[in-house]
């Protein structure tokens, strides 16, 4: 396995496992109206679509080195994400399917897959589902509230610090904060969760045009472990929305399956 792919792998599958739509430009959500009809208008209008297809390209930069690779993502809103490396020319290197109970990787290098279940990682259900849902919202550029209920406008305070709208909600030590510009683009986001150890910092930028109103083709994750600082960029390319989605994950009979902790370590360099 190349130098690239070793760095890059482990980082992937431990920010899907431990971290286990923007709105078209509107002025109505800067009127000095009920906040919780603002919060609710807010709401309403980010949430345009369930399910997101897109080829991507994904960068790791930090302290040490970056990497880059292609990559093809599939997202179910709240319940499903399912990623292929590919690296070379289209070429299929590994595969990532995490659901909120169950978690499977290969390794088509190395030949070798695992399979197991959250709960078998000491990752219990309410902490997957929560993570997951958290997960696949920052990636499809939407809010999401502490815990496993559904968003509600109660579940946000509503501010206006600078020229930006601000939502923001807590639980514990749950801590979110999400910018949405006078555009009506929610663009930025500083996130604080007890499933990390270290606060996240969401950037989102390029927004294009849709049909349902605007999306981000870049997302940027920023986080400091220690001394190092990280970044994780990802490009979508031509994404899609709303479309039928296969989440296959066929295994060819020569792999061998390993453990999930086996598999990681064939990774480390």
């Amino acid at each position: 396995m190349t130098t690239q792919l070793k760095r890059f792998l482990p980082i992937l599958l431990i920010l899907a496992l431990v971290f286990i739509q923007a709105c078209s430009p509107t002025k109505k959500l800067f009127k000095k109206t009920d906040p919780y009809q603002r919060i609710q208008l807010i709401l309403d209008q980010h949430k345009s679509f369930d399910r997101l297809e897109s080829k991507v390209n994904i960068n790791f930069r930090s302290t040490q080195g970056s990497n880059s690779l292609a990559a093809q993502v599939k997202i179910q809103k709240d319940s499903c994400l399912w990623i292929s490396l590919q690296p070379f020319l289209g070429i299929e290197v590994g595969r990532l399917l995490l659901t909120t109970d169950s978690v499977f990787v290969m390794n088509r290098l190395q030949k070798s897959y695992a399979k197991a279940s959250l709960s078998d990682q000491n990752i219990g259900n309410d902490q997957a589902v929560y993570a997951l849902k958290a997960l696949t919202a920052v990636l499809s550029n939407q809010f999401f509230a502490p815990g496993n209920k559904k968003a509600g406008a109660k579940d946000f305070e509503l501010q206006e610090i600078d020229k930006d709208l601000v939502l923001s909600s807590s639980y514990q030590n749950e801590k979110l904060n999400f910018y949405i510009n006078t555009s009506g683009e929610y663009y930025r986001a500083h996130l604080k969760s007890g499933v990390l150890d270290f606060p996240v910092n969401v950037d989102y930028s390029q927004f294009q045009s849709t049909t349902f109103g605007s999306f981000p083709s870049r997302l940027v994750l920023s986080f400091q472990q220690g001394n190092a600082e990280n970044e994780l960029r990802i490009d979508y390319i031509r994404p899609a929305y709303n479309t039928m989605l296969s989440f296959d994950f066929p295994v060819p009979g020569n792999y061998k399956q390993t453990s999930l902790e086996s598999f990681l370590n064939q990774l480390q360099f």
